[in-house]
């Protein structure tokens, strides 16, 4: 019999194809892998330092904030351990603004470790105040005020 002109056998598949669409393939893949990694937020934000005006102006309010906390506490207002807690707020608040550091949910351990050294340490004589056993006395505040004026007065 002669071989019908319209069948033709099937024929073997190049290697060049398969390889070119597992290229294609991998292509794809690292090319969403670039775009997921280029798209993530850095690890630390560096913000750029804020104007004169605007760190007198924190300064000012984390001060007054300062002295309204004192005042509260030395007039019965406030418990010694509140007042102690607040000033670590708002001392936190203030360094957070201006800096751009996550510091109001630090520990002393991470701020020793990351933070600024002089807010660690000031937050350090802040704890016995606000997590000790007994309830901190009331003239203890001026001291941790103070400390605390030092930090926000002296921050650049």
């Amino acid at each position: 019999m002669d071989a019908d002109p319209t069948f033709l056998p099937p024929g073997s598949y190049a290697l060049t194809w398969p390889l070119l669409g597992g290229l294609l393939l991998l292509a794809l893949v690292v090319w969403a892998a670039v775009v997921w990694l280029a798209g993530r937020a850095p690890e630390e934000l560096r913000r750029a330092p804020m104007p004169p005006s605007a760190l007198a102006k924190a300064r000012a309010e984390a001060l007054a904030e300062i002295d309204e906390i004192e005042r509260s506490v030395h007039s019965g207002a406030r418990s010694a351990r509140a007042g102690h807690h607040a000033l670590s707020r708002t001392v936190r608040a203030f360094v957070a603004e201006v800096s751009g550091l996550d510091v109001e949910t630090m520990t002393a351990a991470d701020l020793r470790a990351r933070g600024p050294q002089h807010l660690a340490a000031l937050i350090e004589t802040y704890y016995p105040s606000q997590f000790g056993s007994r309830e901190s006395e009331p003239p203890s505040i001026t001291t941790a005020a103070g400390a605390g004026r030092e930090v926000v007065g002296g921050w650049s």
